[in-house]
C-alpha cells in the first residue's frame, strides 16, 4: 500500500497494528522552509517585514505588522491564504492581544479600542477604553461568560473589563484607578473560568475569576530567589508557564505547568541555562495541542518535542528548524489538512504535515 500522509494519525497507526496495546506515535521528522509576509498574499508596506500566525482554535490568522487594510486567513474550503479588507488595520498596525475560546482579540497601535473577530474575516469594534494612557499591553477573554479583560501600561489605569457583545463599540469598565487594587498585568490567558496573568516586572501571578474580572488576588508572591516568569499559556486545559533565574550573569530557565488555580508550579524536564533570547529556551507561546497525536508539542531549536501530560518531553531533531542569535521563535499553529507554523523574526518556518 503506498503511503498517504493523511494515514499518519493516531487512529490509523493504532488500528495497523491490530489495536494491541498502547498506541506508539512516531514524532514526525518535518522538511521545513520559510515563508514571508508575500506567502499570505501581503504586499510590503515601507520596510515591514514581521508576520505573525495565530488559531483561536476555530480560525487561524497570519498577521501582517503594518499599516495596511487588510487581513490574511486561512481558507479551509480552497486550502489557501486569502486577504481580505479589514479597514481598522488602515489606522494602524494590528496586534492580536489575545488568540483562543473561538475568538480574536487585537489592538490598534497607539488607539484605545478593542478589536475582535470570530472566523479572522469579519472584524468588529469591540469596545473602547475610556481615558486611557500609554499602550494597551494584553488581553484575554471567557467565551462560556462573555467575559473579557484588558491592560495597559499604566499605573494609574491598569485594567479594564467587559460584559457587553464583542460586536458593539461599547465602553469597558476601568478597575484599579487607584494604582494599587489591581494590578499592572504584564501576560494575560484565559483557564478553566479564570483570568490568569503575570504582574508587571515579572516577579507574581495573579488571578480574577472571569465572574468577578475587577478583583484579583496574588496566588503566585514574590520571593527571596528572584524568580521571575513570562509567557504564560492555557493550551488544552493545561497551565503552563516560563519561570527563570538571573544568577551569576546566566539564565535558567525552566518550562512549567501550574495547577488549575495558580498556586503551585511543577518544572518539567525542559530547562535551558544561557541567554533569555535563545531558541534552546522552551517558550510556551510555541506549545500547541495535536488532536490527532493526543499530544502536546513544542518547538524548540532545532528540535520537536512532544508530551502526554505536559510534564515529560520527548523531542527529534528538526533539521533546517534554526535561525541565528536573538531571532527567537514567538508564536506556532497547526492547520489540520496543511501543517506547521512557526513565527520567527521577519519570516515563518512552514512544514506539511
Amino acid at each position: 500500500m503506498s503511503y498517504d500522509r493523511n494515514f499518519n494519525n493516531t487512529l490509523a497507526i493504532w488500528t495497523a497494528f491490530g489495536g494491541r496495546g498502547g498506541i506508539v506515535l512516531p514524532i514526525p521528522t518535518l522538511n521545513w522552509t520559510k515563508k514571508t509576509y508575500s506567502s499570505f498574499g501581503y504586499t510590503q508596506y515601507n520596510s515591514e517585514k514581521q508576520i505573525n500566525v495565530y488559531d483561536n482554535g476555530n480560525a487561524q490568522i497570519a498577521v501582517y505588522h503594518a499599516k495596511t487594510p487588510y487581513m490574511s486567513y486561512y481558507n479551509k474550503t480552497t486550502g489557501q491564504w486569502t486577504v481580505v479588507d479589514v479597514p481598522w488595520w488602515g489606522y494602524g498596525e494590528p496586534e492580536i492581544l489575545y488568540s483562543g475560546e473561538g475568538v480574536f482579540i487585537a489592538k490598534i497601535t497607539g488607539f484605545a479600542n478593542i478589536i475582535a473577530s470570530f472566523d479572522g474575516i469579519t472584524w468588529h469594534n469591540g469596545g473602547y477604553c475610556e481615558n486611557a494612557q500609554n499602550a494597551m499591553t494584553t488581553g484575554a477573554y471567557d467565551m462560556a461568560r462573555g467575559s473579557g479583560v484588558v491592560s495597559w501600561w499604566y499605573y494609574k489605569s491598569p485594567l479594564y473589563y467587559s460584559f457587553d457583545s464583542l460586536t458593539e463599540r461599547t465602553a469597558w469598565t476601568l478597575v484599579g484607578s487607584d494604582g494599587s487594587s489591581v494590578p499592572f498585568l504584564k501576560y494575560l490567558t484565559t483557564h478553566k473560568g479564570n483570568f490568569v496573568g503575570i504582574v508587571g516586572g515579572d516577579k507574581s501571578i495573579a488571578v480574577a475569576s472571569s465572574a468577578t474580572p475587577g478583583s484579583w488576588t496574588t496566588t503566585i508572591p514574590e520571593d527571596l530567589n528572584e524568580t521571575s516568569y513570562m509567557f504564560i499559556r492555557s493550551v488544552n486545559d493545561k497551565l503552563f508557564v516560563m519561570k527563570y533565574r538571573y544568577v551569576n550573569g546566566i539564565y535558567d530557565v525552566k518550562l512549567c505547568v501550574m495547577n488549575d488555580s495558580a498556586t503551585e508550579i511543577t518544572e518539567t524536564n525542559l530547562s535551558h541555562v544561557g541567554d533569555l533570547a535563545n531558541n534552546n529556551i522552551a517558550n510556551p507561546q510555541n506549545i500547541i495541542w495535536m488532536a490527532d497525536w493526543g499530544k502536546f508539542a513544542i518547538f524548540k531549536e532545532s528540535m520537536l518535542y512532544v508530551s502526554v501530560d505536559g510534564l515529560t518531553w520527548e523531542g527529534v531533531e528538526q533539521p533546517g528548524f534554526t535561525t541565528s542569535t536573538y531571532d527567537t521563535f514567538g508564536g506556532a499553529i497547526y492547520i489540520p489538512g496543511d501543517g506547521f507554523y512557526v513565527k520567527a523574526s521577519g519570516y515563518l518556518y512552514y512544514a506539511q504535515y
